[in-house]
């Protein structure tokens, strides 16, 4: 494997090797374009990401290093739980890292697993901005997999839960009620221009049914923290409480506090609106109002995943291959739709 030097840089920039060294420790003496220019060339070089694939071949350090989307979530610590346990089964420590939703705190994130030269990176994002830097190292033969799905897939090993399905069957399960507006209730929209797998799958059942659906059937109340949740946001859902027969919730975690602000307000769930939801958490089937929901088994998706980064380590799959594996949701039938069996 071919290591990119700074003099590698140095002449694709016209600069000396010291300038280089410089602009990549940020050194306040080299003008900010330069830094900017070496910058860029390093990254389109993947300097650093060729050091750590080089790394990993003279040496493992045990280690594994997991990104997720947010350390808050409870379907996210699960996965975390489970994936540490069976890394510890199988010798390796896991250090993990929280982007929050946030590019910049994801490319840093990535930085720092390769500094500290882990073996190999799981990541759960949302963004399409690193997926061509993951692509190359997965290319020079440092182990990469991915715990989410994309419209179009990288060149990268991943196992994701089916969202599109999940949200689908959901969706479907109120319609097939009877209810004909749906009101798709969610932390924010999604400002990343890609469409959310929740709401394709909402969107889907929808069209399948003849409903075409509309702004005034969505309601988004700007955080996945129920308490951080402006008033305007709860103005919002209280109206569409009282003037519609169901709700679709893409979280269980917003749905359980959801479900009590209604009650709190005079509207009895499922006898004045019928909710579904996704993920199943643990708290799912003892909330105030048992929940209808769709959930995945996270512990097939976590150990599937470590499956082939380890094989991936051991240099046992095709650098050419690459599986594409979307696990099948299961649907729980409980009280907050009112019993209804499909």
């Amino acid at each position: 494997m071919y290591e990119v030097t700074l003099k590698d840089i140095a002449e694709k920039v016209g600069c000396s090797i010291n300038t280089v060294s410089l602009a990549l420790k940020d050194s306040p003496r080299i003008s900010e374009a330069t830094r900017r220019r070496v910058k860029e060339v390093a990254s389109d070089l993947n300097y650093a990401s060729n050091n750590m694939a080089r790394a990993l071949v003279l040496k493992k350090t045990g280690t594994i290093g997991l990104i997720l989307r947010n350390i808050s979530s409870l379907l996210l610590t699960t996965e975390a739980r489970y994936i540490e346990q069976y890394l510890e089964q199988n010798g390796y420590t896991m250090y993990v890292i929280a982007s929050h939703d946030d590019l910049k705190m994801e490319e840093k994130a990535i930085n720092l697993m390769l500094s500290n030269k882990v073996d190999g990176l799981i990541v759960n994002t949302q963004f399409t901005d690193n997926l061509s830097r993951l692509e190359k190292l997965r290319n020079q033969g440092f182990p990469v997999v991915l715990l989410s799905g994309f419209d179009r897939m990288p060149r990268l090993d991943a196992v994701y839960p089916n969202l599109i399905k999940g949200a689908y069957l959901s969706t479907k399960h109120l319609i097939q009620m009877g209810h004909r507006s749906v009101i798709y209730v969610s932390s924010a929209r999604d400002e990343t221009g890609m469409a959310d797998p929740k709401y394709v799958g909402y969107e889907r059942a929808l069209r399948e049914a003849g409903i075409t659906p509309g702004p005034d059937m969505a309601c988004w109340l700007g955080s996945t923290d129920f308490h951080l949740v402006r008033d305007e946001a709860l103005g919002d859902l209280l109206r569409k409480g009282k003037s519609e027969q169901a709700f679709f919730i893409t979280q269980d975690e917003l749905a359980i506090p959801i479900i009590r602000f209604l009650y709190k307000n005079g509207i009895m769930v499922p006898k004045d609106l019928s909710v579904t939801s996704i993920d199943n958490i643990r708290f799912a089937d003892s909330a105030m109002v048992p929940l209808t929901t769709v959930g995945f088994d996270l512990r097939y998706i976590s150990h599937h995943a470590i499956d082939i980064l380890l094989e991936q380590i051991r240099g046992e799959r095709p650098q050419d291959q690459f599986e594409d594996v979307a696990a099948e949701p299961e649907f729980y039938i409980r009280e907050s739709c009112g019993y209804y069996d499909i």
